[in-house]
C-alpha cells in the first residue's frame, strides 16, 4: 500500500499593505490542503485579526470571544476535506482541486444565505418587536438598498466606506435629503449590528461612514396665532372638527396618535392641598414611546372636550384622520390670515437651500405639538417641565428648540440691560 502524504493547515491571509494597517485589521482565514504533491488553497469564509490568531496552533486564541465556535468550524472543515479525499480514493477516483472544491461547497451552497436574505429574516423578527410605522420605515430602507444592490453580488464584508458612499449617492440621486439618507444608513447599520451579534460576520467597517442629520428650523405658531385660530369661526362641521383636534394639540403638546386615542375617561380632576381651584389631567400611554405620561389639561383644552361631550362613544375629540386634518388645517390657516413667510431649510448632500413659504402652507397636526412647546418655553415654563409634559428628554427638547427659545433673549436684554 502506497504511503499517503497529506496535511491541512490554516493561516491568515497576508497581502501588500497589511503591515501598514496593523494587526487589528480582520484578515481572511485560509485553508491549505497539501495532498499527493498537489496544493489546494481556499478561503474558509471567516476573518480574524492577526492579534487574535495563534499561528502555532493554527486556531483562534481561546481568549477571543466566540473562539470555540470558530475553532470548531475549522476542525469540521479539516475533517470534511479529509473525508472528501479518502472518499475519492475509496471509489478509485484520483482527487484533484476541482473535485475537492466541488464536494467541499456542495452542501454549503445550499445552506448559505445572502445579506439580503438575512435582512429579510431580520424584518420578520422585527414584526414582533416594533410598531407598524417603524416596521414600514425599516422595510422602506430594505427596499431602497435592494434596488441599489440589484446586479451586485454583495456580502456582509462589502458594507464599508466606499460602498456606503455610493449608496448615499444613489439615495441623493433619488431626491432624498440629508436627514432621510441619514435614517436609511442608520437602519442599515442597525441590521449589520444585529447580524454581527448573530455571528453572521465580523465586519466593523460599516460603522465608518455616515451622513449627519441636520436640525432644521422649528415651525410653530406663537400665542397670538393660536388665539387667531381659537377665535376663527368654522364655516362648516368639518372645519369645526379639524379645529377641535388641531387646537387641542396646540394646548396639550400631545401627538396626534395620542389625542386621537384619548378617551373622556382618561381625564380626571386633580386637587392639591392649599390650592382651591381644581386642575384636570389626562393620563396616557404614549403610542410612540409606550411611556405613561400625565398631561395637564388647560381650561381652553378642557372646553374643547366639553363641546364634544354629546358625541357617541368615549372618545374625547371628534374622530378624523391625520390626513384629513392636515389637508383642511392649511385651508383654515389661509382663511384666518396666517400668511407670515417662514424660511424652510433643505439639506441635500451637505448643501443647504433655503426657501420661503407662508405659514399656513406648512401647518400639520405636528405643528400643534411644536407650538405648545415653543410657547410654553417662551412664557418662562422651565424646560424640564415642558419636556415632561411633552414626554421628551429635556436634552432633546433643548437641542431642537434652542433656536426658537433664543429669540426671547433679545426681549430680556432690552427689558433688563438699560444703562
Amino acid at each position: 500500500m502506497r504511503e499517503i502524504k497529506k496535511y491541512v493547515r490554516f493561516y491568515t491571509q497576508k497581502r501588500g499593505g497589511w503591515k501598514e494597517r496593523g494587526n487589528q485589521e480582520p484578515r481572511n482565514i485560509v485553508m491549505l490542503f497539501n495532498y499527493d504533491s498537489k496544493r489546494l488553497c481556499t478561503l474558509t469564509g471567516l476573518k480574524i485579526a492577526e492579534c487574535d490568531w495563534d499561528s502555532d496552533k493554527q486556531r483562534v486564541k481561546l481568549s477571543v470571544k466566540r473562539a470555540n465556535q470558530v475553532n470548531a468550524y475549522l476542525d469540521g472543515l479539516e475533517a470534511k476535506v479529509n473525508d472528501i479525499y479518502f472518499g475519492a480514493l475509496a471509489i478509485h477516483r484520483i482527487p484533484d482541486n476541482h473535485y475537492i472544491l466541488k464536494e467541499l461547497h456542495k452542501d454549503s451552497e445550499k445552506e448559505k444565505t445572502t445579506l439580503l436574505e438575512e435582512w429579510s429574516k431580520y424584518l420578520e423578527v422585527q414584526k414582533h418587536s416594533v410598531k407598524a410605522r417603524s416596521l414600514e420605515a425599516l422595510t422602506n430602507s430594505f427596499e431602497h438598498f435592494k434596488k441599489f444592490a440589484k446586479g451586485k453580488r454583495l456580502d456582509f464584508d462589502d458594507i464599508k466606506t466606499d460602498l456606503l458612499s455610493k449608496y448615499a449617492g444613489h439615495l441623493f440621486g433619488l431626491g432624498h435629503v440629508d436627514n432621510t439618507v441619514h435614517k436609511h444608513l442608520k437602519r442599515l447599520r442597525a441590521f449589520m449590528t444585529y447580524a454581527k451579534k448573530a455571528g453572521l460576520h465580523t465586519n466593523e467597517r460599516y460603522r465608518d461612514f455616515n451622513v449627519s442629520a441636520k436640525v432644521g428650523r422649528i415651525l410653530f405658531l406663537d400665542w397670538n396665532e393660536v388665539k387667531t385660530l381659537i377665535d376663527y369661526k368654522p364655516e362648516n362641521e368639518t372645519e369645526h372638527k379639524v379645529l377641535a383636534n388641531f387646537l387641542f394639540g396646540c394646548l396639550s403638546a400631545m401627538r396626534f396618535s395620542d389625542y386621537h386615542a384619548l378617551k373622556r375617561s382618561d381625564i380626571t380632576q386633580v386637587n392639591f392641598e392649599g390650592v382651591p381651584e381644581p386642575f384636570h389631567a389626562a393620563t396616557i400611554r404614549q403610542l410612540k414611546t409606550d411611556k405613561i405620561t400625565v398631561v395637564p389639561i388647560l381650561p381652553e383644552a378642557l372646553a374643547i372636550i366639553e363641546r364634544n361631550k354629546d358625541a357617541k362613544g368615549d372618545y374625547a375629540l371628534p374622530r378624523m384622520s391625520n390626513q384629513k386634518i392636515n389637508e383642511h388645517i392649511k385651508e383654515i390657516g389661509k382663511k384666518a390670515g396666517l400668511i407670515t413667510k417662514v424660511p424652510i431649510d433643505i439639506y441635500k448632500d451637505g448643501k443647504r437651500e433655503t426657501k420661503y413659504q407662508e405659514k399656513w402652507e406648512r401647518l400639520s397636526t405636528h405643528t400643534g405639538r411644536k407650538s405648545f412647546i415653543s410657547v410654553a418655553a417662551s412664557k418662562g415654563v422651565p424646560i424640564n417641565i415642558v419636556a415632561a409634559i411633552a414626554g421628551q428628554n429635556p436634552k432633546t427638547t433643548m437641542k431642537h428648540y434652542m433656536g426658537v427659545l433664543d429669540k426671547e433673549k433679545f426681549e430680556e436684554l432690552a427689558k433688563r440691560m438699560k444703562f
